[in-house]
């Protein structure tokens, strides 16, 4: 497939920059309609748990998981009557799948991947057909993030599997209502030094809610986790219902998940992570520097600047 073709300052004037973040996230979870919490069983937490205690049950149920899949998956999106029906596949650490279609039968709507290298969007609504992609080192450099608050894989995090960087520092727990306790901890990123709010219920360790803030302080995503259920065979919390908040974007979603399948992906079965071809739609890489989005009220620039504090990122 040739590459598209672009002169030095060319804008790509119909790129959709909403409809590509609305459709970038919208499947990450899908439905679990009989599971009822409930506080009957023994507590994960003891009373007034550590931070230590806490961040070893969040880490240790993530633990658990290497793949999950959702096979129907729906998404709802401020206030939008559109929802797409989604196949969704992830394997930690960074590999996800996403192919969705839209309500009425008519093909393959949407392409989203990431793999150990690089990430992709294909949308076969875009006006100027094109497979667009950026390796995960080029990211905080690239285009990608007018369109992509945060990677692509940010979304396993979203969907349950959170991991707490225990070398980097950990502040709290502090009480913030009743059974949910708040802890801040930093992570490091191609975007320089992240810091998170992680909201977790008391009783049972589960993730309630998560706030991603870039190195100037500002908000990038916010998850917010809710009906767990508890897969029976690797005894992992997952959520069954994720509402998702990206301020820059101005985009909120609600994603829900019909049944999660964990461990059910071959750790070999890497045909799923390699980014696809589509006859008609040229690549492009998000972080060539030749490369301008038209993003509505905001002036384009040949290049993006990058966060204070990131380093650049090795080729």
């Amino acid at each position: 497939m040739e590459p598209l073709n672009m002169q030095t300052g060319h804008k790509l004037r119909h790129v959709s920059w909403l409809a590509v973040v609305v459709i970038v996230f919208a499947a990450s979870g899908a439905n679990c309609n009989q599971w009822v919490r409930s506080y009957t069983q023994p507590r994960t937490l003891p009373e007034a748990a550590t931070v230590e205690q806490i961040v070893n049950t969040i880490n240790s149920n993530t633990a658990k998981v290497q793949s999950l899949q959702a096979n129907s998956a729906t998404l709802s999106a401020g206030g939008a009557p559109m929802s797409l029906r989604a196949d969704f596949a992830l394997q930690t650490p960074r590999r996800l799948r996403l192919q969705a279609s839209g309500p009425v039968a008519g093909g393959k709507e949407l392409d989203l991947g990431s793999n150990d290298e690089l990430f992709w969007l294909w949308l076969r609504s875009n006006p100027q057909p094109a497979l667009f992609f950026c390796r995960h080192d080029q990211y905080a450099m690239s285009n990608a993030r007018q369109i992509m608050p945060v990677e692509p894989s940010w979304l396993l995090e979203a969907v349950g599997l959170v991991h707490i960087d225990t070398s980097q520092p950990i502040e709290g727990p502090s009480s913030v209502g009743k059974q949910r306790v708040q802890i801040r901890s930093r992570q490091i990123s191609t975007l320089g030094g992240l810091s998170k709010v992680t909201v977790i219920n008391a009783w049972d360790g589960t993730v309630m809610e998560q706030h991603l803030y870039d190195p100037q302080g500002q908000l990038l995503a916010t998850a917010r986790n809710a009906r767990y259920q508890r897969d029976p065979v690797s005894g992992a919390n997952l959520p069954c219902s994720t509402d998702l908040e990206f301020p820059t974007a101005g985009l909120s979603l609600h994603l829900d998940v019909t049944s999660w399948l964990v461990n059910t992906i071959p750790p070999d079965n890497l045909a799923l992570w390699i980014k696809p071809i589509y006859p008609g739609s040229p690549e492009v890489d998000l972080a060539d520097p030749n490369l301008r989005f038209a993003v509505p009220g905001v002036p384009p620039s040949s290049a993006p600047v990058p966060a204070a504090g990131s380093a650049m990122p090795r080729r």
